[in-house]
């Protein structure tokens, strides 16, 4: 669990990879099918220059019709070294049936050259406002959305709906066991080395920084900023619903601990569900997988007005 990808992807091996291999196997036995009466399907839409930007948009039957059109984005998870936005084909073919413009994206790497989490985010947001001027050409205007995320796909989720301004408004996010602190995913290692750590800082921060003059404070204080739960205050903690796995050894309870703790400091609107017996996968409690729909439903129709 310590070793560190040598192009500098700053993220862990071991339990990270069985976790990407374990979600493509998953997907490949639960790989929904798509149907023309559930709306209209565009796919591998580019929305940048890079290999990875790309996005599929699936639109409602009535989207011309809807002057709120809301637009739920979905960012795939894979330790931010794999996956594929095809991981969340489900949730678009489920939503879009509700009346709701659905988006799943692509992003780069951090196994690809000059990538960063700064570098996730900024795709992030080129890839809302490509949805949004290519779903007008489609006469469908979105007005508002919720982004959601699963394991590193929810850290890159929170990062960016906790970071105004954004292109549409954002009415609450939707997470599944997203890292939300990597001061606690990431612990110190004192026995890394200097280009280990030199990789990992940049993964977080985008910048290459001496890593032998760093002390464990800087180093701590630079995963803070790569961090969610370091970017919600009074003005940034949006609605939320946090799905985490009681049994998860990745992305452990301490951080829905964090984010728990910050809302509730602030006095904010959340819902934390709990799945008491499942790990990273959420695959264990069938009375929280349900409860987890019935609430991102109700999200829906209070925060989208639909």
């Amino acid at each position: 669990m310590k070793k560190i990808i040598k192009r500098g992807c700053g993220c862990l091996l071991g339990a990270v990879l069985l976790f990407v291999i374990a979600g493509a196997v998953l997907l490949n036995k639960f790989n929904p099918k798509w149907h023309d009466a559930y709306g209209q399907r565009y796919t591998d839409i580019a929305y940048g220059s890079r290999e990875h930007n790309t996005y599929d948009l699936y639109l409602p039957t009535d989207a011309a019709q809807n002057d709120s059109l809301a637009l739920i984005l979905y960012v795939h998870g894979g330790s931010w070294i794999g996956g594929d936005k095809k991981y969340r084909h489900k949730d678009c073919y489920t939503w879009v049936q509700k009346g709701y413009a659905t988006a799943t994206m692509n992003y780069s790497l951090l196994t690809e050259d000059s990538v960063s989490l700064i570098t996730m985010q900024h795709e992030i947001d080129a890839c809302i406002r490509h949805i949004r001027h290519f779903a007008a050409e489609k006469d469908a205007h979105i007005r508002q959305m919720a982004i959601g995320g699963t394991s590193a796909g929810g850290h890159l989720a929170m990062m960016y709906a906790y970071r105004p301004p954004h292109h549409l408004p954002i009415r609450f996010v939707a997470v599944k066991v997203g890292p939300a602190d990597l001061r606690i995913l990431f612990p110190y290692n004192a026995e890394a080395k200097a280009d280990e750590v030199s990789n990992f800082v940049f993964s977080c921060i985008g910048e290459r920084l001496d890593a032998s003059s760093l002390t464990r404070a800087q180093l701590d204080s630079i995963k803070l900023l790569a961090s969610p739960v370091f970017y919600i205050n009074d003005s940034t903690a949006l609605p939320a619903i946090l799905a985490y796995g009681e049994q998860d050894a990745l992305v452990k309870p301490d951080h829905y601990h964090a984010l728990q703790a910050r809302y509730d400091s602030l006095g904010r609107a959340y819902d934390l569900i709990v799945y008491p017996n499942s790990n990273h996968f959420l695959m264990s409690d069938k009375d929280c997988i349900e409860r987890y729909d019935s609430t991102l439903n109700a999200y829906c129709k209070r925060y989208f007005g639909y």
